[in-house]
């Protein structure tokens, strides 16, 4: 049944990939169905910056949708400053200040809309959850995510700076998700929740004792293909690919020391990305002796990007701390199985008919068992031909398709929880004579 739903979501833009991306195909598929109300307050870079997002709604209005600016206030519009300077932490403050401001309008269109159902889409962190369950409206939260808490083993070898930033904040989740009362709240007085990851689910019971339903923030955007041709070598080199930013949280050093255990010479790595860490992992490759292992593409555009991507055999990820990178959806997209660590969103994604997942462990385990497992595929590449089917398979499961079906049910579900919290379904008069 066609809904009017309200959706806040901070940060959306049609151009741009991670929470930008993943609200927007939200948004726009569920426009689809239903008639959507967008809260938004960022398409750019910093808090305010909508200039991308005006632009194109002006150029390329949506039928079923409407997007509704919501800018900072002054005290906001300060503290973002600080966040420009690159004191990232300060943003907290300011989204707190942007999400009641966000509910205040989100009240002034409940005054001419009879909204169905509200939804607090994003960004997915549960760190600020905002404020429109204050709605008195069916509501649901999620994709929730970010409450993970870091694995020590990852983090040997890494500089003090980067172990003190994680260990901060792995600090800060115990703090929040065991003493916040505004954070206990939001999670009690949502009707439907909605977690990024299993581990998600698993913290949201044991914290707040409440059930929530697993469903990643991205999706299968694109038909999914398969260039067969690539094959057609494959006995003579794997076309391996890495993609992500060189920052320590996406590891790409821990790659580096899976590739140098291999003993097969019958592989080329392509590195999509760029980042402050280059230069230094560029030497790193070159003491291990990878350096003509390698292709270090850069920051490309992004038609270039696929065409690396769905060339390649096989996708491997590496990184710390994640909930659902967009980049493993884009590999399914294209039939690439992917190698990563068991944990995180990835180790929800993927499974052994599309990936090979790998247990974590002490550190100098989990690379000798990443090392072996594509050692193996590196022996057997028609290994790698079949996982590449199936890999389109596991695809389908991610579609916008069954995405729409899901939510849709949450939607029902949130709308028949408050009536029975609030006791607002409608009383029969019995019949008299």
């Amino acid at each position: 049944m066609k809904k009017k739903i309200l959706i806040s979501a901070y940060a959306i833009s049609p151009f741009r990939g991670s929470e930008y991306g993943a609200a927007w195909n939200t948004v726009t598929h569920l426009a689809s169905q239903h008639e959507v109300w967008v809260v938004y307050g960022m398409s750019d870079n910093f808090m305010g910056d909508t200039q991308t997002m005006k632009k194109y709604v002006e150029e390329t209005p949506l039928a079923s949708v409407q997007f509704i600016e919501v800018q900072p206030g002054r005290l906001a519009k300060a503290i973002t400053l600080l966040d420009k300077a690159g004191l990232g932490w300060f943003f907290y403050f300011a989204y707190y200040l942007w999400q009641k401001k966000a509910l205040s309008v989100a009240r002034e269109v409940l005054k001419t809309v009879d909204i169905d159902v509200v939804h607090q889409l994003g960004p997915i962190g549960y760190r600020e959850p905002g404020f429109l369950w204050k709605l008195n409206k069916p509501t649901v939260w999620g994709p929730i995510g970010g409450m993970n808490i870091i694995n020590p083993e990852l983090l040997k070898g890494k500089p003090f700076s980067t172990r003190l930033k994680f260990n901060v904040k792995n600090t800060i989740n115990h703090i929040q998700l065991n003493y916040s009362k505004r954070i206990r709240e939001a999670f009690l007085q949502a009707d439907v929740l909605v977690a990024a990851t299993s581990a998600g689910q698993q913290t949201i019971r044991e914290k707040f004792g409440v059930e929530s339903y697993y469903l990643s923030e991205q999706g299968i955007v694109n038909h999914t293909f398969l260039d067969e041709s690539k094959f057609d070598h494959i006995n003579q080199q794997v076309q391996l690919v890495w993609s992500g930013t060189l920052i320590e949280r996406k590891n790409f050093s821990m790659c580096l020391d899976v590739l140098a255990k291999v003993k097969q010479n019958n592989w080329k790595l392509h590195v999509l990305g760029n980042g402050p860490l280059k230069e230094k992992l560029q030497q790193k490759a070159a003491e291990l002796k990878l350096t003509d292992h390698l292709v270090w593409h850069g920051h490309i555009p992004r038609p270039d990007a696929i065409r690396v991507m769905s060339g390649a055999h096989l996708h491997i990820i590496t990184s710390i701390a994640e909930d659902n990178p967009a980049v493993i959806f884009e590999a399914l997209t294209y039939g690439v199985p992917t190698l990563t660590m068991d944990h995180c969103g990835m180790g929800n994604v993927i499974c052994n008919k599309c990936g090979i997942k790998i247990k974590l462990d002490v550190y100098d385990t989990i690379v000798n068992n990443m090392s072996a497992a594509l050692e193996d595929v590196l022996v057997n590449p028609h290994k790698l031909v079949d996982l590449a089917q199936t890999t389109l398979i596991c695809a389908a499961d991610h579609s916008w398709d069954n995405r729409l079906a899901r939510l849709n049910s949450m939607y029902e579900e949130a709308i028949q929880v408050r009536e029975k919290r609030y006791d607002l379904s409608p009383k029969l008069t019995p019949l008299t004579a």
